[in-house]
Parts: C-alpha cells; structure tokens; sequence
C-alpha cells in the first residue's frame, strides 16, 4: 500500500533500526504468530479447512 507519507515511512525505519537483532527477531516472531492465530480463527468462523496453519499441533494431536 502507498498510503503512508515517506517521512512515516522514514521514522519507522529508524526506530525499526535502532532496535538490537535479538529484539527485531522477537517482534517478527511475535508478529507472524498474531497474524498465523487471526488467520486460523477466521478460517474457523467462515468455515474453512485451516489447511497446515499449525502443522506441528496437528502433529501432536494425532500422536496421542
């Protein structure tokens, strides 16, 4: 999307930057897990196979 002005997109950048590699990781991490747990609770809703969203759950669900 190009909605977001370049001196936003500039200032973002840098506090992106000034944060150290460990805690870059660990927003990353954070962050695909949040946008993984909203992706499986709207195929939920709507109905739909949740597919291999969580493959090692499935794992562990069937190995009992």
């Amino acid at each position: 999307m190009n909605d977001t002005p370049q001196h936003i997109k500039e200032l973002h950048l840098k506090l992106w930057l000034q944060k150290s590699p460990g805690e870059r990781l660990y927003q990353a991490i954070k962050d695909i897990d949040a946008m993984r747990h909203a992706l499986r609770e709207a195929k939920k809703k709507l109905g739909l196979p949740l597919g291999d969203l969580d493959p090692v759950g499935e794992y562990l669900k069937t190995k009992k």
